[in-house]
């Protein structure tokens, strides 16, 4: 049983190839913009590394679990919430899509936060963003660490799930193996990403490009938009100006794990919290946040199963043989992926355009 998962991240897409027998067969990682350039690519991968009994497509917010074979052109707007007059190139994920369903590839295009039913509707309401796809198939990588931590099943699984990525980041409750609540990067600051927005801001801005997401964080405060993390964290022992982004940063973290800890049916069922995602590697950050979020619970980094592979693309090809029916089988059944339903446009009482 042959499976591939794939991160489409704002950095670098990552590609994990997993074998029922073997494990990890396949660890590969590709730079965005590399893709955006020739998106055959991403085929040549899939070509070379295959063939696949299953596939967990790139899955951007995500839909009701659907095959590849069945996208509709709503469902291609619905995963990346792109205007059809906004020519800006983010990802260019639609085409690959569309290409895989051309190619008749056998995969799923998988849920995002907002689609389980194990996420109260209350909590969705006027909110789209409480976690992409690839923010759920990390929280994957989390239930199978605790499942084989603690020897339990996965679901006796519960933690707070933090990822701190390239661009945006997502804090994420798992309560007895289901997510239960999320807090998506669109409404965190990041290192690229401003986070939730005052709504008078947004009104001052007018139109809001697709783009503007990607900025306001820590790299926009610094005034340095091309500095990688490492190189913020060092200008900020000299910048006033870089130091007061960080506190924001880290500040914004601290104000979201407390939040979405009341979101569990009781506090003293948090194990831990999990630290995943590429800014997570960096020590001078999650030292602090370790020392700060304490009193919620112990804190650790997530064990990744691949040497270079995002934890997302993980989770992917493991949703993709639990799917199967494989090892995996009790964590997909347990997060209620196949009962996922909706619209990430459901339950928004705010007038948006339509599309």
């Amino acid at each position: 049983m042959r499976v591939l998962g794939v991160d489409p991240g704002s950095l670098s897409w990552d590609f994990v190839g997993f074998d029922e027998k073997t494990g990890i067969f396949l660890d590969h990682t590709i730079p965005t913009k590399t893709i955006q350039k020739d998106l055959n690519i991403f085929f040549e991968i899939l070509n070379s590394s295959g063939p696949f009994d299953l596939i967990s497509a790139p899955s951007g917010f995500g839909l009701p679990l659907k095959k590849i074979c069945d996208l509709s052109e709503k469902d291609l707007f619905l995963t990346i919430l792109k205007k059809n007059d906004n020519s800006e190139n983010i990802v260019g994920l639609t085409n690959i899509l569309k290409k895989l369903k051309e190619l008749n590839v056998n995969g799923y295009i998988l849920p995002g936060v907002k689609h389980l039913p194990t996420v109260p509707n209350h909590r969705k309401i006027n909110k789209i963003d409480l976690g992409t796809a690839d923010k759920l198939c990390t929280a994957v990588v989390g239930i199978r660490n605790q499942i084989e931590n603690y020897n339990i099943n996965a679901n006796e699984t519960c933690f707070i799930m933090v990822e701190l990525g390239y661009a945006f980041n997502a804090i994420l409750a798992v309560e007895n193996g289901c997510i239960i609540d999320g807090i998506g990067g669109s409404n965190l600051m990041g290192f690229r990403a401003a986070g939730g927005l005052d709504a008078e801001i947004a009104y001052l801005m007018g139109k809001i490009k697709k783009s503007d997401i990607y900025k306001g964080g820590v790299s926009s405060i610094a005034g340095y938009l091309d500095l990688n993390a490492e190189e913020i964290l060092l200008l900020s022992k000299k910048d006033e100006q870089t130091k007061l982004g960080l506190e924001a940063f880290y500040e914004n973290i601290k104000k979201g794990v407390y939040s979405i800890s009341c979101s569990f049916s009781s506090k003293s069922k948090i194990r831990e919290i999990l630290f995943a995602g590429r800014l997570a590697r960096i020590e001078e950050i999650t030292h602090r946040l370790f020392t700060e979020l304490n009193d919620i619970a112990p804190s650790k980094i997530m064990k990744s199963y691949a040497n270079i592979s995002k934890e997302s693309a993980q989770g992917a090809a493991f949703i993709a043989n639990g799917l199967l029916g494989g090892q995996f089988k009790s964590i997909v059944e347990t997060m209620k992926l196949k009962e996922s339903s909706g619209s990430v446009l459901d339950n928004i009482f705010l007038p948006i355009e339509n599309f």
